[in-house]
């Protein structure tokens, strides 16, 4: 026995003195860098990268196997281009582990990690490949690195199992510091990067979560990024089920990303990958943000944003969709000038649950809300939708609720659509059908208040083609119209809108004229004019108009058989060559209107329009009555009546035949004053009545009327007015004041002797010379007046030397009688115009 024990213990003393020596000269011998080109063909022949170590390889054995390496990278998949590099790695390894198919590392400490990370237009990324299982080894890698091979089963499973794990990682902790991350996606030409890296994790080993926390700095081009990022999660890593998750997130950033800038922004809750499935899950998801967006054409203050989602699931590959108790509030201030009212904004959105899958669609009801106030202006708009149900080739919403309302003051109004919404996923297009809209306007300067309207029809929208149609049925007091309706996008969005009426009414939508806000009080703080701000470029948006009616109705105008087009483009009008018959006349109208600063411009004519319908419009007291001819050409800007007037310059031609001159009667003022005249010696003097009357007229066979507008000031280039035995010509200085609305028109009354009608025979005696009268004041109700003074008629000037002019009321050394005042006298027309630029823009 004690021969056998000394036989053994000397054999085990020889054995661990071979193995010491042959570890001693393993260690003296071994060149782990002659193993480098082995390593790279068997990465190379697995998957396809390019592994390249650049520095030595150090080993150590004892007290456990370690290895340190420098200058690594790996190349993307099939490319020669970098994916990822490490300046620096090193980690110790426990032997006896290997054994069992385990491999445990005490610590990995890395040094300048860098990845690039790029997204295709396809969606996949150039890592997708390390997160499958590799291919198989070729015969030559795999009998030189493995010759005893593995087991093969006979029908492999398609569902992961944790059990063919072929290695089994347990890393005691991870140090990386100066790590970067590039991110690049083709698609949206997003580059993003994570510098200045440092992360720590505690105990790593597959199918257990483990701690991470890091830190870094969010830098960017597209879009601009300068911003830190820290952050820990509990993170747990199974490749062999293609899962990796993380939960109890919580990371937090502050900085600028593209146009917002965070003060602070917070995001917790729990992700998980499943990379075989290409799916995305969120559990208790929290997104909490404060700051500020500005780009080149918005600017928002006070931004926040609070994100909520109780369970979140995105399946890219077939695009499904899982949700529940998703909500959405945010809310922001558009900036005003110091001392104005606050602009403020709104947003809210819930999604109670939506499941979108491949055979089921259903959604119950979800809502959105959006509103925007500042003091009495305010705009909203609520979106509510019912059970949304059927497959994801056709889902069908049986109502969809929408209501948009507005308030400007004291007038308001509100549209609310109802509609039911079917989608087609073959052609992706949107149907709605049975819809029913009404719009209520109120406002208390509207006959009848409140104006109320009804559209009812049914529309598409493709959106492969981006093409909307819509045709329905408008429905108002003393209007109803067909409308029909394409919006397209090729380079620009087009909309066109053909609009079939027997009658259309804007009347009771328009204010009646002369009717003003309530003012503000002084202790109101002023608000913004402009309440919305552009969300939508409408000057991108290209809009063609062809309005056919039977009967129109605008304010006093009424017009019958209108074919009209209209074209807007870059924020300007565009009335095409148009007609009509209005006045009970033909007539051609074309012109436009600017956005910009409400440069609008006229030109129409007119054939055998009824004076008296036009020029009633006019002036009440004097207006004309017959049929003519109208030709204008007229321009102006502003965007208030008083502007409009102010900057209003052109032409306007009026010619006429056989008809009447109402509100004022020629021949009455002749009589009369040849009356004064003749009685000037019995000292009983009636004074010429001064004063239009709605009620007289004159007939003329012929009239010709040229006004000249320049700055709200129409010049009388030439009027001419020709009835029997009678002849008026204006005289210059003669204008209307459009501004004023004041006239002052200087008239030369010629009477022909030959052919005065025999009622009017006795004025023979002012024929030898011309009659001098001026009308001025209001053109509402002007004042006629003799100008005696210029009057040389033997006698009328017998009559003054025997005190015509004081038994008439002792007139001022001007003509104009004492007590009464005159009109405003010619002015400089460029002065008035300069005066009225000066008073607007105060």
């Amino acid at each position: 026995m004690k021969k056998w024990f000394k036989r053994g213990l000397f054999t085990l003393v020889v054995l661990v003195i071979v193995a010491l020596v042959g570890a001693a000269v393993f260690l003296l011998t071994f060149d782990p860098n002659a193993y480098k080109n082995k390593v790279e063909q068997l990465v190379y022949e697995r998957y396809q990268r390019h592994l390249t170590i650049e520095g030595d390889i150090e080993l150590s054995l004892f007290p456990r196997i370690g290895l340190a390496v420098e200058h690594v990278s790996l190349s993307n998949h099939n490319n020669e281009s970098t994916f990822a590099s490490v300046d620096s790695a090193r980690f110790a390894i426990a032997v006896w582990p290997l054994l069992w198919n385990r491999l445990v590392v005490d610590h990995v400490a890395v040094s300048g990690f860098k990845v690039w990370v790029q997204r295709d237009n396809a969606g996949n990324f150039n890592f997708s490949d390390l997160l499958r299982k590799p291919a198989p080894l070729t015969k030559q890698a795999s009998s030189s690195l493995n010759p005893i091979p593995p087991a093969q089963a006979k029908t492999p499973s398609l569902v992961p199992d944790a059990t063919q794990a072929e290695f089994q990682i347990d890393i005691a902790g991870l140090d990386l510091k100066e790590g970067e991350i590039h991110f690049y996606d083709q698609d949206t030409t997003t580059q993003m990067r994570l510098v200045n890296l440092e992360l720590n994790t505690g105990r790593m080993t597959f199918a257990q979560p483990f701690d991470v926390i890091f830190k870094g700095n969010l830098q960017g081009e597209q879009p601009i990024a300068q911003a830190t990022l820290e952050g820990q999660a509990l993170v747990q890593l199974e490749p062999h089920l293609h899962r990796y998750s993380a939960q109890k997130i919580n990371m937090n950033l502050v900085g600028k990303v593209g146009a917002y800038t965070a003060q602070s922004a917070t995001l917790r809750g729990a992700l998980e990958a499943l990379t075989h499935t290409e799916d995305l899950r969120a559990r208790q998801l929290e997104l909490v943000t404060q700051g500020k967006w500005q780009d080149e054409t918005q600017e928002l203050q006070k931004v926040q944003v609070n994100l909520n989602a109780a369970q979140l699931n995105l399946k890219r590959n077939l695009q499904l969709l899982h949700t529940q108790k998703m909500q959405l509030r945010a809310s922001a201030f558009l900036p005003v000038s110091e001392g104005a009212v606050e602009h403020k904004l709104e947003l809210a959105f819930d999604a109670p649950k939506v499941n979108v899958d491949t055979d089921q669609v259903s959604a119950d009801p979800v809502a959105f809300s959006f509103k925007q106030n500042q003091g009495q202006h305010m705009f909203g708009i609520n979106i509510r939708s019912k059970q949304l149900e059927g497959s994801l080739d056709q889902f069908t919403a049986q109502g969809l609720q929408i209501d948009v309302a507005g308030k400007d003051g004291q007038r308001a109004w509100k549209l609310d659509m109802l509609s039911a919404l079917t989608w087609a996923q073959s052609s992706k297009t949107l149907f709605w059908s049975d819809l029913v809209a009404n719009l209520v306007l109120e406002d208390e300067n509207l006959t009848p208040n409140p104006a109320q309207a009804k559209l009812t029809g049914a529309g598409s929208w493709a959106i492969p083609e981006q093409h909307l149609a819509f045709e329905g049925q408008w429905q108002s007091a003393n209007t109803q119209a067909v409308v029909q309706s394409t919006l397209t996008h090729k380079q620009d969005w087009l909309l066109q809108l053909d609009v079939n009426a027997n009658e259309l009414d804007f009347n009771p939508w328009l204010r009646q004229p002369g009717a003003s806000s309530k003012p503000t009080t002084a202790s109101t703080p002023s608000v913004q004019t402009k309440l919305l701000p552009s969300y939508f470029d409408w000057a991108g948006l290209h809009t063609k108009l062809t309005l056919q009616a039977e009967a129109l109705r605008y304010r006093h105008l009424q017009a019958q058989n209108v074919t009209a087009q209209l074209e807007q483009r870059d924020r300007t009008w565009h009335l095409l060559p148009s007609t009509a018959q209005v006045w009970g006349g033909a007539a051609q109208a074309e012109g436009s209107w600017r956005h910009s600063d409400g440069h609008a411009q006229l030109r129409a004519a007119a054939q055998d329009i009824h004076l008296a319908a036009f020029t009633e419009q006019l002036s009440p007291r004097l207006r004309l009555s017959g049929q003519g001819d109208l030709k204008a050409d007229l321009s102006t800007h502003g965007f208030t009546p008083l502007a409009r007037r102010a900057y209003l310059d052109g032409t306007l031609d009026l010619n006429a035949t056989s008809g009447q001159l109402i509100g004022w009667n020629p021949w009455q003022t002749l009589e009369q004053s040849h009356d004064a005249v003749r009685n000037v010696f019995s000292g009983q003097v009636i004074r010429p009545t001064e004063h239009s009357d709605a009620q007289s007229s004159m007939a003329f066979n012929a009239l010709q009327l040229a006004l000249e507008w320049q700055q709200g000031q129409a010049l009388i280039k030439k009027g001419l007015l020709q009835a029997d035995g009678l002849t008026l010509n204006t005289q210059a200085p003669s204008y209307f004041d459009t501004v004023n609305q004041q006239l002052d028109v200087a008239l030369q009354l010629q009477l022909d002797a030959k052919a005065l009608p025999e009622t009017k025979q006795r004025l023979h005696e002012l024929s030898s010379h011309p009659f001098y009268v001026r009308l001025s004041g209001a053109w509402q109700q002007p004042l006629v007046r003799v100008q005696w003074q210029r009057l040389e008629q033997p006698i009328i000037t017998d009559a003054m030397d025997h005190g015509l002019l004081s038994l008439l009321g002792r007139p001022d050394p001007n003509g104009m009688p004492l007590g009464l005042k005159e009109a405003a006298p010619t002015p400089e027309l460029k002065t008035l115009g300069d005066t009225l630029k000066s008073l607007l823009k105060n």
